[in-house]
């Protein structure tokens, strides 16, 4: 869990780009420190390489550290390269079998994990709002990033006690993954086939601003065209085209 203890003289935050530190993962080291089970990270890696969008989803904290992250988990969303938009429904039904499952708001609504397409962790102003609206009436809150270039950005906010924020190094314990394959070497095939089919059924590309503004009803796209197919811009330009000759001069 969080201490009061690690709160009390914490430097101001300074908004630089963090380096990842690839130390080993010592539990008795107390200072406050994002930390990643070699699962939830294997899983966070497969959905940011899986596409050239942003994904969105929460990470699910152990009950005795709620800063070590033991699974990364997905709602259904509507991504581009730069948004992430979760249904509202799908929010509701995750927190559900949360609760169900005997959880703890703390341990599954505070860390709010997504990816950036491009190199950069850090947060956008979209980002900044979002983590604020959504975030902001809780006691304690994490937003973490991680980039396709390798670099992550995590960063605590907490309103108790000297509110304020800190960025938090981000460390993978890979000391349990040798465990971790003893216990779980039958399911990994299993375990892989679910995170695929997580990603296809929660992942969902909105189509391009040029799609949505030409893709009315009195055009006659056709009942086999598909607004996520890579060539479709190509041929809604080629419609737009037909539809508007050039005047001769």
């Amino acid at each position: 869990m969080i201490r009061s203890r690690q709160l009390k003289n914490l430097r101001p935050l300074r908004l630089l780009e963090q380096e990842d530190e690839w130390e080993a993962f010592n539990p008795s080291d107390h200072a406050p420190r994002l930390v990643f089970s070699p699962l939830a990270w294997l899983k966070l890696q497969l959905f940011l390489h899986a596409g050239e969008t942003e994904v969105g989803g929460f990470g699910i904290s152990s009950e005795q550290d709620l800063l070590y992250v033991e699974d990364f988990v997905t709602v259904k969303q509507a991504v581009s390269a730069a948004s992430v938009r979760f249904e509202d429904q799908a929010v509701a039904d995750y927190v559900d079998a949360c609760v169900d499952a005997g959880l703890k708001p703390q341990r599954f609504l505070r860390i709010w994990c997504h990816t950036h397409p491009g190199s950069s962790p850090l947060p956008s102003a979209t980002d900044e709002e979002t983590f604020s609206r959504v975030f902001g009436s809780c006691d304690w809150s994490v937003m973490f990033i991680i980039a396709k270039g390798g670099r992550t950005y995590a960063r605590l906010a907490f309103s108790a006690g000297p509110a304020g924020n800190l960025l938090l190094p981000v460390i993978v314990d890979w000391a349990s993954w040798p465990q971790t394959v003893l216990e779980r070497i039958e399911d990994f095939s299993g375990l892989l086939a679910g995170w695929i089919a997580e990603y296809a059924g929660n992942i969902h590309r909105e189509p391009s601003p040029l799609q949505i503004a030409i893709t009315g009803e009195e055009w006659e796209l056709g009942e086999s065209f598909n607004p996520f197919d890579p060539t479709a811009e190509d041929q809604l330009i080629r419609l737009y085209e037909q539809e508007n000759p050039e005047v001769p001069a």
